[in-house]
């Protein structure tokens, strides 16, 4: 914590002196947006300043600027928020969650497609879009189930009235390729929008022996249509389409065998949502949502060319939802909603189609009893055709001590529910031999393999294996905004989510092949708990420097319990002697750094067109590996090494903006770790270009 404090005294110092800057800086601030409107916090538009949790915004002219675009890439660069990779791609950490608990959302509607947890952000671009909110914190009382962490939502951008377009290119390192094409139409009626992204690799290797890429080289497709219509000045239609299409090279060895084969990938997405304006006070919204995900892999022997695995993944989920938005009174707006869906599942690892319904209703008050008081209350109520009904509540408030310095708190209850996985999974790796049944299958296919005496000692009966409730966490937010003038911004934010009922695998028993067989329960109690603060300043009209910095503790409290009771043991790292572990060497959950921190400088000179930024990202070490096998992180040797990652861009604009040539550099200092960062192949240098075929 003393480093927060420290890095707070140092920008209040930086404040003080920069006073005096501001008359200078009177161009740049004209330019700036004093009042920024956010609308995922509450569905509903509302001042950023005004906001009683914390909530982010990254625009289009900064993701542009960077020469980032694929959504991992620029999420990795913002306080708080640490990707993680897996086999399946790229996820994000918030508050110490893992990926499962964020809530990734395309114009408020939810992306689908987390084979093992992680929606991978990677087959997400950022081109033709307005903007990214990020609210941290639970927003199940908005959401519903996997809102548990916070919510990333991807705002499309609306075509300027006229005809629009523009085509961009970026190629570099590794034969990245990434092409986009956009075009839009739009008069005071019909808008029309889309676009094409064409996105491809050669892959990378990082353990050359091993004779099997990291990642294989693969080609990605997007097509997205936008059709609005205005009907009269109080009904809107709107309807968009997205599909997206990746086909992978697979080519490994597996025990000197050579596999190959194709495996593709596909998600579409289908919207239609119907705005009424029937008062002045009343406007009511009805959304239909369809969403289809599915994968395909055929892998065969090259020796006799016969099938080593075949699988497949298919999902589906619709939605209906009805919304109102009341202004009962000039200081109290109330919003509230219903809604169905259903989510289905077809795949090789599950004995048949596994179908979900559920429903849904929720309500929020914002109200403003006093000009500088806000209070945002409301609760959603969840059913479901598995686990148990679940309510989520939520109340915040932001109070202005001054036009410049708001403070905000927020309290609710977040919940995730059990997925399909950790209830009708049915997998045996063939390889290895380890069995991970879902509990609603691990009763039976246990007795199965004990009937074939394949079991050699039972650990828990599945037979005692309770159903599975929904994950549930109580979590405390409260920060403050200060903005003593247009050219500085400093927000700080303080947590912590109590956590109850997490799933986790657990053997349940050991084949006579001395694997496990693993199956899900309710198991511990987590906390995660810190602060972060960010803080941007604007100097000299062409210059703005930024930087964040966040702390988290992320433990699991049965485990604290047990080290306390002297019950949990590990191997000395220099004398493999067996010892009681100490509070002290606990490293809490796994993959999560105490420490992060980024920093940036920018500079953009709209006279000679030239923009460029330099931008540092530390990540501080993390436990990775449980290397005595007692469960937990204890040792050195169980960590990953903090590092520091760096990137830049710079850029040139020509015939009146209409022309963008940029360079992008990422992770220059050339850091590797093969054997724990998959998605840090080493240096990636891209070369770009923009053209706007409208004048900007």
């Amino acid at each position: 914590m003393r480093y927060i404090f420290i890095c707070m005294l140092t920008i209040a110092a930086i404040s003080a002196k920069a006073q005096h800057i501001d008359t200078l800086s009177a161009d740049t601030s004209k330019t700036k947006k004093l009042k920024e409107v956010v609308v995922t916090a509450t569905r509903t538009a509302k001042s950023l300043m005004q906001l009683p949790m914390p909530v982010s915004t990254i625009s289009n002219k900064e993701i542009k600027n960077r020469g980032l675009v694929r959504l991992n890439e620029i999420l990795a660069e913002q306080t708080g928020l640490s990707v993680l990779p897996d086999a399946h791609g790229q996820g994000i950490q918030i508050q110490g969650f893992s990926p499962d608990y964020t809530m990734i959302m395309l114009d408020g509607l939810p992306l689908i497609g987390r084979t093992t947890g992680i929606l991978d952000l990677s087959r997400i671009t950022t081109n033709n879009i307005d903007k990214i909110e990020i609210v941290k914190g639970p927003v199940s009382s908005l959401y519903g189930s996997e809102a548990m962490a916070g919510v990333i939502n991807i705002i499309s951008a609306t075509p300027p009235l006229g005809g629009s377009g523009s085509v961009s290119a970026r190629y570099g390192t590794n034969k990245n390729a990434d092409i986009s094409l956009n075009g839009g139409y739009a008069t005071q009626r019909l808008s029309l929008s889309g676009f094409v992204n064409r996105y491809s690799s050669g892959g990378y290797t990082l353990v050359p022996q091993s004779g099997s890429p990291t990642v294989s080289p693969f080609i990605g497709y997007t097509l997205n249509g936008r059709l609005g219509y205005k009907f009269s000045d109080a009904t809107n239609l709107k309807i968009q389409v997205r599909n997206y299409t990746n086909t992978a090279d697979n080519n490994f060895l597996v025990d000197d065998d050579r596999i190959t084969g194709d495996g593709t990938e596909k998600d579409l997405n289908i919207s239609a949502g119907l705005t009424h304006k029937f008062t002045e006070k009343f406007t009511g919204d009805v959304r239909l949502y369809h969403a289809g995900y599915s994968t395909k892999s055929l892998l065969r022997n090259t020796a006799d060319n016969s099938i080593y695995d075949e699988t497949f993944f298919d999902q589906n989920f619709n939605r209906a939802e009805l919304q109102g938005d009341y202004k009962i009174l000039s200081s109290l707006r109330f919003t509230g909603g219903v809604g169905g869906q259903t989510e289905s599942v077809v795949a090789t690892r599950y004995n048949e189609k596994k179908t979900f319904q559920s429903g849904y209703a929720y309500g929020q008050a914002d109200w403003t009893p006093l000009k500088k008081l806000n209070i945002i209350a409301g609760g959603r109520f969840d059913t479901h055709s598995v686990y148990r009904s679940q309510f989520s509540p939520k109340l915040a408030a932001s109070y202005q001590l001054s036009d410049k310095f708001v403070i905000l708190a927020s309290t609710g209850k977040g919940y995730k529910a059990p997925d399909f996985r950790q209830l009708y999974l049915n997998f045996t790796n063939a390889v290895v031999g380890y069995s991970v049944f879902g509990t609603e299958e691990a009763a039976f296919e246990l007795q199965k393999l004990q009937d074939q005496g394949q079991i050699a000692s039972v650990l828990i009966n599945p037979a005692s294996l309770r159903t599975l409730n929904a994950e549930s966490s109580t979590a405390y937010n409260f920060g403050y905004r200060y903005r003593p003038f247009t050219s500085l911004m400093w927000t700080v934010n303080v947590f912590r989510n109590n956590i109850r009922d997490l799933i986790d695998s657990e053997p349940i028993a050991i084949k006579t092949n001395g694997q496990s067989v693993f199956s899900y329960l309710n198991l511990q109690n987590v906390y995660t708990q810190g602060a972060e603060t960010d803080v941007t300043f604007s100097f000299l009209k062409h210059w703005t420097v930024a930087g964040g910095m966040q702390y988290l503790e992320a433990y699991d409290q049965t485990v604290l319990d047990k080290i306390k009771a002297g019950q949990v043991f590990g191997t000395d790292q220099a004398t493999r002697e067996t010892v009681k572990v100490k509070k002290s060497q606990y490293g809490g959950l796994l993959n999560r750094s105490k420490y992060m921190a980024n920093a940036r400088i920018a500079y953009q000179d709209d006279k000679t067109g030239i923009i460029t930024s330099v931008r540092a990202i530390y990540r501080g070490r993390y436990g990775f590996s449980d290397v005595d096998g007692n469960g937990i992180v204890n040792r050195d040797d169980e960590y990953v090494k903090g590092y520091v990652l760096f990137n830049a861009s710079v850029s040139k604009l020509f015939m009146n903006n209409q022309l963008r040539l940029q360079l992008t550099g990422e992770n220059l200092g050339n850091y590797k770790n093969p054997g724990a960062i998959s998605n840090l192949p080493g240096t990636l240098v891209y070369a770009g270009i923009t053209y706007n075929l409208n004048k900007q």
